[in-house]
């Protein structure tokens, strides 16, 4: 019996997004859900939102800097981002930099960062974003996990060394912009996904750093998404993204 309970614990602390953002975006587990379904099998990503994230708690876009401007989406390892003038100025390679230096600017850098950091980006952009993009003390724990869950995702759906390990199923929905220096932005993000029971969403909250002339991702405590992710049912606090083209 203890067996199987650890056995049924670690399975739960294995798959499910947050995360990325981006995001999410990443594959961490939130209350045993599946919040990003992976493989070569399964549902197509959500459409980008038509509306607000929640029509019972409707989130308007917020006035001056903290409005995304010329929003555009776009799809990364099958997750719906969304993108415009506050960045991805630079996706050369998979990668995703150039962000203003702005609250939205770190907004669009958690949730493009936070999906290149998961197994179905693969190593050949996760490697690099994690050692380039990440700060913190955990950051080569964050990497070693992403890795492993890569080998274990590459070795289950039959994919070669270095191929992206499946899709993820997700969309950013929306945002919330928590304390801000000109040199730090907690960032929160809606990540709305399939799960086995149903439509689900999960609220990431990750820490920003203006590193070098862009922002940076600083790694969660442990390298482990969990510590940031929660399973939510509303949209209360939060601002949802205006609709996709």
């Amino acid at each position: 019996m203890t067996d199987d309970i650890t056995l049924a614990a670690r399975r739960r602390t294995r798959a499910l997004v947050a995360a990325v953002a981006a995001v999410a975006l990443i594959v961490v587990t939130v209350a045993g859900v599946l919040v990003a379904t992976v493989g070569r099998r399964g549902n197509p990503a959500p459409a980008p939102p038509s509306t607000t994230a929640d029509t019972t708690t409707p989130a308007e876009p917020q006035p001056g800097p903290t409005s995304p401007a010329a929003l555009q989406w776009v799809t990364v390892a099958g997750a719906h981002l969304p993108a415009g003038a506050d960045g991805p100025r630079d996706t050369s390679g998979g990668r995703a930099r150039g962000f203003t230096h702005t609250p939205m600017g770190a907004v669009f850098a958690a949730a493009h960062i936070t999906v290149r950091l998961s197994p179905q980006a693969g190593p050949a952009v996760f490697e690099p974003t994690c050692r380039e993009q990440v700060v913190g003390p955990d950051a080569n724990r964050l990497l070693a996990a992403v890795d492993e869950e890569y080998q274990q995702l590459r070795a289950q759906f039959g994919a070669a060394p270095g191929e992206p390990a499946g899709q993820l199923y997700s969309t950013v929905t929306g945002f919330r912009i928590g304390a801000a220096t000109a040199d730090g932005v907690e960032v929160g993000l809606l990540i709305d996904g399939p799960s086995q029971s149903g439509p689900t969403r999960v609220a990431l909250t990750v820490q920003m750093r203006w590193v070098g002339g862009d922002w940076a991702l600083q790694a969660p405590s442990g390298g482990d998404w969990t510590t940031v992710a929660v399973l939510v049912q509303g949209t209360a606090g939060y601002t949802g993204f205006p609709a996709g083209g």
